[in-house]
């Protein structure tokens, strides 16, 4: 797969998982927002571990490095606070 792609890949499974994040704490177990939004992520997760082996990511502040020669630039205002919460996925 080609560089561009494979960030692209993992842009998607990391938008995904924000996603995820905030239907879990938005909406409660059985609605059907949260069960689409939880296989959306699962089926981004899936797609991208059919090419790859493994998703090693670093997190910075402003940066997400997918390997050390790859990065993705993230606006100011999302920092990595964003990940994290008293109920994760």
């Amino acid at each position: 797969m080609e560089v561009s792609e494979d960030i692209k890949a993992a842009k998607d499974v990391i938008q995904a998982f924000l996603k995820a994040k905030k239907a879990v704490r938005m909406y409660p177990e059985n609605n059907p927002i949260y069960k689409k939004t939880i296989d959306d992520t699962f089926s981004r997760f899936r797609d991208l571990f059919s090419y790859r082996d493994e998703l090693n990511l670093k997190i910075k502040q402003n940066e997400i490095f997918l390997t050390p020669s790859r990065s993705m630039q993230i606006p100011k205002r999302k920092t990595t606070s964003l990940f994290f919460s008293s109920r994760m996925v």
